[in-house]
């Protein structure tokens, strides 16, 4: 009976029918939370582009991050979180109630608290009333997460086979992940208000042989490395659930479990490592290095690469090319959302390293060539490669569970051609032609305007749908 239970996968049954947890707001679905935080997210994006302008948010590689640009971000990659935490819920089958009401409010106020802060957060110290507006989204997050882990850990003491999984198994280790990087950027964020305050922090700066300013600037690298990867696991991971792993048979399966088992080494390893990293001068060892030491693969972006975004890679593409060409081009839904990592991978680790191999060029050549690429290279791989494609596999796994059948092949192709215009505009951008107007920003455009009708075509979409479609299981 439990070997056809995992085979069959989660189904509406398993996660309950889509009303709203909180007792006093039963309106409050899981479908509809997750459609507002999907257009919450949308209209926060295009409110960036007031912020700093997207094909230009770097003056050069070296340059300080602007730190109201940072806070703005946050609001982008917490609402992320909370979009991820309310899939999770239903791909995971976390039956908790109080679980999902604590989600459900967490999300509400993380995203909105912190999106509505980082609006005015423009500077540190100095705007106290938008950064405490932040903290209070940031504790929310915090919640999230801690609940999380104690809805996944019930599901496990139940001994549910899906619990006992090795997907769900990675899932509890890029959650706990993601609230440790959190806890590093409490702690970061508390220093660059009050500095060395109370002195024992000052004391253990001095300890290491830095200053208060160097250890911030540790954590907040630590927390913003580990967040952003440990969110793209957790992705990666609902992903292979719901496209079906646990019915998967032959070498079909073994691919798959070697894929999310390199996730799981993954997230452990660079979660080590960034507290480590965080909390210590420690460097992990550059890797193919040259020209005296300046090229070279950084150890982190090793694990984090070939482990995390690798192992994704290979799992996702188990689970949905064991499908035939003609079913992928019919239910294009999985092949959006493959594609997406697969042109994350290529931006992240291929295109990242490739720079990596080569800084004599990108990190000190002339302004005007290859310092000038490396310096639209922080916006591709990091708004693009680390936050975008990843969220679109979110978005695809929302799209498969909501959307109307006649709506989703069209937005999931809209998406496709979006993000393969986006990457092709980025590595022209960073290989070909950095001038701001150029090539590079017309196709990049045209592709981001391509993605943005594809989540506004999510959020129509909805309408035909009279209610949630129980697709985790199917094979």
């Amino acid at each position: 009976m439990a070997t056809t239970e995992l085979h069959r996968g989660p189904t509406e049954e398993d996660i309950g029918p889509d009303i709203g947890p909180i007792e006093r707001a039963p309106w409050l679905t899981p479908r509809r939370l997750i459609l507002f935080v999907i257009g919450w997210l949308s209209l926060f994006t295009v409110g960036s582009i007031f912020v700093s302008n997207p094909f230009a948010s770097e003056p050069s590689a070296a340059a300080a991050p602007d730190y109201w640009r940072v806070m703005y971000l946050h609001g982008l990659l917490v609402g992320l979180v909370g979009l991820v935490a309310l899939v999770a819920c239903q791909v995971l089958c976390v039956r908790s109630t109080h679980t999902r009401v604590w989600v459900v409010g967490g999300v509400l106020v993380a995203t909105v608290a912190t999106a509505m802060g980082g609006i005015f957060d423009r500077r540190v110290p100095g705007a106290e009333v938008a950064m405490w507006t932040q903290i209070v989204g940031f504790f929310a997050l915090d919640e999230i997460l801690i609940v999380m882990l104690l809805g996944m850990l019930a599901e496990w003491r139940r001994r549910v086979p899906l619990a006992r999984s090795l997907p769900f198994a990675a899932a509890m280790l890029a959650t706990a992940s993601m609230f440790v990087s959190a806890l590093m950027g409490h702690l970061a964020g508390w220093m660059l208000e009050f500095g060395g305050h109370p002195s024992i922090l000052a004391d253990y700066a001095r300890h290491l042989g830095i200053g208060v300013s160097d250890w911030t600037g540790l954590l907040v690298g630590s927390h913003s490395h580990d967040m952003v990867v440990a969110v793209m696991a957790m992705a990666a991971v609902l992903a292979v659930v719901q496209f079906g792993m646990l019915s998967l048979g032959g070498p079909a399966r073994v691919l798959a479990r070697v894929g999310v088992a390199m996730v799981a080494f993954g997230v452990a390893a660079m979660t080590v490592m960034y507290v480590v990293m965080g909390f210590t001068t420690w460097n992990p060892p550059t890797l193919f290095t040259s020209a005296g030491g300046t090229n070279g693969i950084a150890g982190d972006d090793i694990v984090t690469g070939v482990f995390v975004m690798g192992g994704g890679l290979l799992a996702l593409a188990a689970v949905v090319l064991r499908e035939r060409l003609g079913a992928l081009i019919r239910r294009p839904v999985r092949l959006a959302a493959l594609w997406s990592w697969l042109l994350s991978f290529a931006t992240v680790v291929i295109a990242g390293y490739a720079i990596e191999l080569h800084e004599t060029y990108f990190g000190a050549g002339d302004p005007k060539a290859g310092a000038a690429k490396d310096a639209v290279f922080t916006w591709l791989h990091q708004d693009i490669g680390l936050f975008l494609l990843p969220a679109i596999v979110v978005v695809m796994l929302a799209v498969e569970r909501l959307v109307a059948k006649r709506y989703d092949g069209l937005i999931a192709w809209v998406a496709i051609g979006g993000t393969s215009l986006a990457f092709i505009g980025g590595l022209i951008f960073v290989f070909v032609n950095p001038a701001l107007h150029g090539p590079g920003y017309v196709v990049s455009t045209i592709g981001l305007l391509l993605i943005a009708a594809a989540i506004l075509g999510t959020l129509l979409g909805t309408a035909g749908s009279g209610r949630r479609r129980s697709t985790a299981g199917i094979g």
